[in-house]
């Protein structure tokens, strides 16, 4: 797959990306996710991600396309984060007016570039065996999930699982919220609470549960070779089969009046704390 120059993309090209953008079932059955804004587009990229397309308003356009107007040669800003032979991983370049892009945008406020790119669910026992898992149980914002998800990546977690009744880590929103590296590790979804911990157990895993009021505070964790963090949903809580599927439940010290942080803040100060020593 080689970047070409940039075109104009059919009416039927941008109708099939206005129905990826809105319709999970479409995703889910091709393959594809939507990533919106140069950020996000440029951290898939930056994972390793292959762009089937990207749609691009003619000032960003050349960010993409070998050539363009706007940067020498069409060469892209950050090229060298995104790694040797990433155009290679573009397919077409669609140069499109703001007034025709901008509304098929899932963004209040559109960043001028949306791009088609492939993805694949890993398979529950492929994420289990990666060192370091985090789960998102009943996790419904988007914004929160894929914020976890770019701490995640930040971390060193290899895996992200999410449970049934998580919202969809590969739609627009979420893919936002996690700068595009969504694509870097594995990712597992909709799986029930109870299966997903106990194939986490065989795998040697100790579960560790962010709670408010947790048995083991954050400066006494264990160290583990292989290590969990389950994050549940903020206005209920964990479920029963996370209480009973986690081995500790580890609470993060908080001054009056602060009761609790948000999601995707619990996670990443979790996170940091359970990576290795060495």
């Amino acid at each position: 797959m080689n970047a070409s120059a940039p075109i104009t993309p059919s009416k039927a090209a941008l109708a099939r990306l206005a129905r990826l953008v809105r319709d999970r079932r479409q995703r889910d059955a091709a393959g594809l996710a939507v990533v919106e804004g140069p950020r996000a587009v440029d951290g898939a990229l930056a994972s390793g991600a292959t762009l089937e397309a990207v749609f691009a308003r003619p000032e960003l356009v050349s960010r993409y396309a070998p050539t363009g107007t706007d940067t020498p040669h069409g060469r892209h800003p950050d090229a060298r984060r995104l790694g040797e032979g990433y155009r290679e991983r573009i397919g077409a370049v669609y140069e499109v007016a703001a007034d025709t892009l901008d509304p098929l945008a899932d963004a209040m406020n559109p960043q001028g570039v949306l791009a088609i790119a492939q993805f694949a669910d890993s398979e529950l026992s492929a994420a289990v065996a990666a060192e370091r898992v985090v789960v998102l149980e009943a996790v419904r914002d988007p914004g929160n999930a894929g914020a976890v998800v770019r701490s995640a990546v930040a971390a060193g977690f290899g895996s992200v699982i999410a449970t049934e009744g998580t919202t969809d880590l590969w739609s627009p929103k979420a893919l936002r919220g996690a700068a595009g590296l969504t694509f870097g590790p594995a990712v597992c979804r909709g799986r029930p609470t109870a299966e997903i911990l106990e194939a986490l157990a065989d795998a040697g895993h100790l579960r560790v549960r962010a709670a408010l009021e947790g048995d083991t505070s954050l400066g006494d964790l264990p160290e583990a070779p292989r290590m969990t963090l389950v994050l549940s949903n903020e206005a209920h809580g964990p479920t029963a089969d996370a209480v009973a599927g986690t081995d500790i439940a580890a609470a993060i010290p908080m001054r009056h009046p602060v009761d609790s942080l948000n999601v995707a803040v619990a996670a990443a100060v979790l996170m940091y704390a359970m990576q290795p020593s060495s």
